[in-house]
């Protein structure tokens, strides 16, 4: 099982490197992207650790109990760190009101949390265009009925790739794709 700790590590280890790729190709930037997360976000992230831990340690004794022997299939846990990264997005989003009453992220939502504190204008736009791209493509990918967003684990898988896709277009858009 892996911690929430190492999936909390895992996601300031990706901040971290999107923030260096972003300062070493400052020459050829249509935007800059903030250096930093807003304080607001990493507040927030800190109070959703708690929740993260209680609901994966829930899923894990379930789990242990209807898995005990096929437990040791599991090679990897890349899609158990997304979907708690995932969660722990979601429990962001819910938190800073970017998502709507059925737990999907919404543009206003997600833009303002992405720009809170900037001012420059490319990199609103970037945000802006990044946010409508990648929710169209969760749309399309995760809501297949009204009734979809209900099972378990939707909006924690839909956090973490409107997450990743929003970070990757940004950075497109800004002229720093790697």
């Amino acid at each position: 099982m892996v911690s929430v700790k190492m999936c909390v590590k895992g996601l300031v280890i990706f901040a971290i490197l999107v923030i260096v790729v972003t300062e070493s190709k400052a020459q050829k930037h249509k935007c800059d992207i903030p250096p930093t997360a807003p304080k607001k976000i990493e507040d927030v992230i800190n109070q959703c650790q708690d929740e993260i831990k209680l609901a994966i340690l829930s899923e894990a004794l379930e789990a242990l109990s209807l898995h005990e022997k096929s437990r040791s299939k599991r090679d990897t846990f890349s899609d158990d760190e997304k979907r708690i990264a995932g969660c722990l997005l979601q429990c962001v989003y819910r938190k800073m009101k970017a998502v709507n009453e059925k737990g999907f992220p919404t543009v206003e939502g997600l833009v303002s949390l992405y720009t809170e504190g900037v001012s420059q204008k490319e990199y609103i736009i970037a945000t802006l265009q990044s946010v409508n791209v990648c929710l169209v493509k969760a749309q399309k990918k995760f809501v297949k009925s009204p009734q979809s967003l209900e099972e378990q684990g939707k909006t924690c898988d839909i956090a973490y790739d409107v997450f990743d896709c929003v970070a990757e277009k940004i950075g497109e858009y800004c002229g720093q794709s790697p």
